[in-house]
């Protein structure tokens, strides 16, 4: 049981004792932890005090946050479908999300709201719908 609650751990094969830096590193498109909106207060705050744009696919939120960087929170309602297609709802929006994270203007909040058509899109498609709301919304930086 000891061996198997250090797997766990994600420890680093290289310096033994030392946990792994909790980013997803896939290609040249990090992912990690400060990139995200993660409390609740924080959705509320975007969906209270931010400004909407509306794609057949998902609806996006924000609102100008006092860091130097963006967060991105991703959510998706019992709408969409059972628990498999909102994670792969969840996934799309992600995935798209990462790759088009560097052309964000920095310093917003961000809120993707999944729509039950979205999980008839594909990768693509998901990722050229973002690209229009972030240009339509004054977000995209070239």
């Amino acid at each position: 049981r000891r061996e198997a609650h250090q797997l766990e751990g994600k420890r680093s094969a290289s310096t033994p004792g030392v946990r792994a830096p909790a980013t997803i590193a896939l290609g040249e498109f990090p992912w990690h932890k400060g990139m995200r909106l993660r409390r609740p207060e924080d959705f509320r705050h975007v969906w209270n005090h931010g400004q909407s744009w509306v794609h057949p696919l998902f609806v996006l939120w924000c609102v100008r946050n006092d860091l130097s960087s963006s967060r991105i929170g991703i959510t998706a309602s019992r709408k969409v479908g059972g628990a498999v297609q909102r994670n792969r709802a969840r996934r799309l929006l992600r995935e798209a999300a990462r790759h088009l994270y560097p052309h964000l203007e920095p310093g917003w909040d961000l809120v993707l709201v999944a729509r039950a058509t979205l999980n008839a899109a594909s990768e693509p498609q998901v990722e050229a719908a973002l690209r229009a709301l972030l240009q339509r919304s004054g977000l995209w930086q070239d």
